[in-house]
């Protein structure tokens, strides 16, 4: 006859695994035995703490009454083992176990080193999170003695237990060898065989639901477990973690809920999931607003980076979202934002909630610094000072200046983020700089004002867009220019209106693995030289797509083109012409060492451009760390006429290494020109933050 088992008990059989107040029905089959306490090796997301409500008496009645622990070894018995020799070949004891501990101390015991072999975790996902927990594994190679290793093995069996319980397979057993080496420069095998056991379902999955209004299957849509779905302590762990959140997630910003409870068969292998919700009131969005040392925001201004209005649902996505964004400024040193109740319930059974941001000030000065390097360009060095909030709200002052081989530049510019709606910037910058270039040496003051509208890591949006005003006064040698008589310093004033789009559906900001890109640029462009007027169009369009092969491998590509339409190009000055070549255009050659060479070999640049790229980026996993490799071919030429071709093009290849961090990947390419002509470099290194495109 069958019994309700007390739920203290049932929750020592699941010690470890299931993060629930448990109720177990008694089968008729033998349970699985308790298990030794979890240790301290096994972190909380895999044997998870279990609550229990019986009386102790009642617990120890049953736990007496089980079976011995179901993971077992068929290692032998200290006893059993052969008498280790010593240097002269006496028969020596092996150590008394009693005691035992890894910091043995006193008296001499034989040591050997051992490796460590494990079969049976592979299949169920389980086998790197083993070594990276495992006792025997993280020590191996170190010497250990007998009573070292069999301790080791202990926790380890423990171990491999909790781990097959955490993805519900309950009764595995694990069998251990040890082998002695075969020769001197041999090492101890330790060999570990796992038998994972049954595994154990979800038959029924109950959900109490009180939530007025809400969709009968909101619960079963968050909670997440099925029937079918394995007795795994991770999903359960994710179930009691993020429940609430995604309640409010869904609209309810004040929900209850308790620890699901599991009752488990093990006669049928068989679990049931009762998950008691109650959601209360729907949410509706009423004011947003901010306190604590607030650095001149007003609640206008949250308005303004909030991505919801008043009266639309609560949203919890939206208030974290909210909350990220005010991170951003880098104003804030610490951000919290918290749902407040803002009135009573309405007759449509929601309720007005206040978002209410609690903010500490950062401080909003910084200093920058950054480097790099390649072929045709050399080192290059800049630097700056930014006062991120001097006309608040969000009012930055930023000075910059680069020290390169061939450009150096200061200018100082004033900056409002966010300025009319979220994530659109207006700018106004004053410089001075200096090039030395291949094709011409310049000499030039800018003054420009610009309005950008862009994404970013938290916000990656499908369309961006950028409008602005530039006027130029340089004075420009050109190289090129080697008439008689002709004084190549020429002095040019341009007033442009340079603008672009650019559509997204790709799947990451700074790592795209999948979807294409779109921008499209045009800025016409009025220029005065030698006291004569004349006008054109720079035209730009440039698209990458992205496609997954597998889980590992991408294949990406790119193609650009441009043109400049309206003036011949020796009417151009020499910077707004179309170069290519470097890291940025076709790599393998200098930069602007792709195009039309005079006489000499300098380059002239063109009237248009055309340039292409394919990659394939493998990224794996080695050392700890997140690597990629990637095999490139760019090719690319300009042309001295108005409409860009595919003829003559230059080609470079290459191979380079990707190191991804949480900005971004660090890129190192090396490449080589495959259409080498002379001057051009055999082979040209760069490195840079980001993909190639």
């Amino acid at each position: 006859m069958s019994q309700v088992w007390p739920a203290a008990a049932a929750c020592l059989l699941l010690a470890g695994a299931l993060p629930a107040t448990c109720a177990q029905a008694q089968p008729a089959m033998q349970p699985p035995a308790v298990q030794p306490a979890v240790p301290p090796e096994v972190p909380p997301e895999v044997a998870p703490e279990v609550s229990a409500a019986t009386g102790a008496d009642e617990d120890a009645a049953l736990a007496a009454d089980l079976p011995p622990p179901a993971v077992e070894t068929d290692e032998p018995g200290a006893d059993e083992f052969t008498p280790l020799p010593d240097a002269d070949g006496v028969p020596l004891d092996w150590p008394d176990l009693v005691g035992a501990a890894d910091d043995t101390s006193g008296g001499e015991v034989e040591e050997v080193r051992y490796e460590v072999s494990i079969t049976g975790l592979d299949g169920l996902g389980l086998d790197n999170q083993f070594r990276g927990l495992s006792a025997l594994w993280t020590r191996r190679g170190d010497a250990a003695n007998l009573a070292q290793i069999r301790r080791r093995i202990a926790e380890d069996r423990t171990l491999i237990d909790l781990l097959l319980r955490s993805v519900g397979h309950f009764g595995g057993t694990a069998d251990v060898e040890i082998i002695a080496p075969e020769g001197e420069a041999a090492r101890t095998q330790v060999r570990i065989v796992v038998d994972p056991g049954p595994l154990y379902r979800f038959e029924r999955v109950d959900i109490s639901q009180d939530a007025a209004g809400a969709p009968d299957d909101l619960g079963q849509r968050l909670i997440g477990i099925k029937p079918g779905d394995p007795v795994a302590a991770a999903p359960v762990t994710v179930l009691e973690e993020t429940l609430a959140t995604r309640l409010a997630d869904a609209g309810y910003p004040f929900p209850q809920v308790r620890p699901p409870e599991i009752i488990i068969d093990h006669a049928t292998r068989l679990a049931t999931l009762t998950q008691s919700i109650d959601a209360g009131p729907r949410g509706m969005f009423a004011r947003t607003r901010i306190e604590g040392d607030v650095q001149g925001f007003t609640d206008k201004h949250m308005r303004v980076l909030s991505r919801f209005e008043p009266g639309q649902p609560y949203d919890g996505a939206q208030r974290e979202d909210l909350r990220q964004a005010l991170v951003q400024t880098g104003l804030f040193g610490a951000v919290s934002v918290r749902p407040v109740l803002a009135g009573p319930i309405l007759p449509d059974g929601t309720q007005p909630v206040d978002v209410v941001a609690t903010v500490e000030a950062a401080p909003p000065r910084s200093v920058t610094a950054a480097g790099g390097y390649n072929t045709g360009q050399g080192i290059r060095v800049e630097g700056g000072w930014t006062h991120r909030n001097l006309f608040p709200p969000e009012g930055a002052i930023i000075a910059r200046t680069v020290l390169a081989e061939r450009e150096q530049l200061l200018s100082g510019e004033f900056r409002r983020r966010n300025f009319g709606q979220r994530d659109q910037t207006l700018s106004v910058q004053a410089s001075v700089s200096t090039e030395q270039q291949f094709a011409y040496r310049a000499r030039s003051a800018q003054l420009a004002a610009g309005l950008v509208r862009d994404s970013n890591l938290i916000w990656q949006k499908p369309m961006t867009f950028s409008v602005g005003a530039q006027a130029i006064a340089t004075r420009q040698l050109d190289r090129t220019l080697s008439i008689e008589g002709v004084d190549p310093n020429i002095t040019f004033y341009i007033l442009a209106l340079p603008a672009s789009v650019t559509f997204d559906n790709s799947d990451n900001l700074l790592d795209p693995t999948r979807g294409f890109r779109l921008t499209g640029r045009v800025s016409p462009e009025l220029t005065l030289r030698d006291g004569q007027y004349f006008n054109y169009i720079k035209a730009q369009v440039d698209g990458t797509y992205y496609q997954p092969v597998g889980d590992a491998l991408v294949l990406a590509g790119r193609l650009h083109m441009g043109s400049i339409i309206g003036a011949s190009r020796g009417r151009v000055a020499p910077s707004r012409r179309f170069y290519a070549g470097g890291g940025g255009s076709v790599r393998g050659f200098n930069f602007q060492g792709v195009g039309p060479i005079d006489s000499e070999g300098l380059p002239t640049g063109g009237n248009s451009l055309t340039e292409a790229s394919l990659e394939a980026r493998y990224r794996f996993k080695a050392l700890g760390n997140d690597l990629g490799v990637v095999g490139f071919v760019d090719a690319g030429q300009v042309y001295s006429g108005t409409v860009p071709s595919f003829d003559s093009l230059r080609i470079g290849a290459g191979v380079g290494i990707r190191y991804y961090t949480s900005f971004g990947p660090v890129r190192i390419d090396v490449a080589t020109p495959i259409t080498r002509r002379p001057g051009d470099p055999k082979v040209a290194f760069y490195v840079s933050i980001g993909q190639a495109f």
